[in-house]
């Protein structure tokens, strides 16, 4: 068994690496603070859904060090900080939670596109370490992570757009 964790671990990547990208029909200051106000993000989000969380915000919302603790069945599990905000232009966030030891990053780039219109970029990195990486990959998890990416673009879309939904697709 450890033979074969090693040869995993050998043949997987260390990193995962994607971009997601969406536009969204809303000014690039809304979806700006639609991403940095974590009890904005936590509304169009899919992740408290998806993962049966509650959450709560710590910190002065929408500033740098902001985090967003994740709790599942009452336990604190971990939480999303706040670590990098340009204004209108960037917002990036990094997740601690349980698991093996990885930090990964989610940054969100955000560019004005014709009038009115945000077009957002999702990009995101993850550094594992050995043998967490075989069991990362070949768990499925880069592809379930993904996907939630892309659930997380349509929700902020959803959101920042009127009639202004959140996850639950309430206005």
């Amino acid at each position: 068994v450890v033979a074969l964790v090693a040869v995993l671990s050998a043949l997987a990547p260390t990193r995962v690496e994607y971009t997601e990208e969406i536009t969204v029909d809303a000014p690039v200051n809304d979806v700006y603070d639609d991403i940095r106000l974590q009890e904005h993000l936590m509304r169009w989000s899919a992740w408290p859904k998806e993962t049966k969380s509650t959450c709560t915000v710590e910190g002065a919302d929408g500033e740098l060090g902001t985090k967003t603790v994740f709790f599942t069945k009452g336990k604190r599990v971990g939480h999303q900080e706040v670590v990098h905000l340009k204004e209108n232009k960037e917002v990036a966030l990094t997740l601690v939670g349980p698991g093996p030891p990885h930090k990964p990053k989610l940054t969100f780039e955000l560019r004005p596109e014709g009038e009115g219109g945000t077009r957002v970029l999702a990009r995101f990195i993850n550094d594992l370490p050995r043998p967490f990486n075989a069991i990362w990959k070949f768990a499925g998890l880069t592809k379930w992570t993904r996907e939630m990416h892309r659930k997380d673009l349509a929700g902020l879309k959803a959101f920042s757009e009127p009639p202004h939904r959140d996850m639950n697709g309430h206005i």
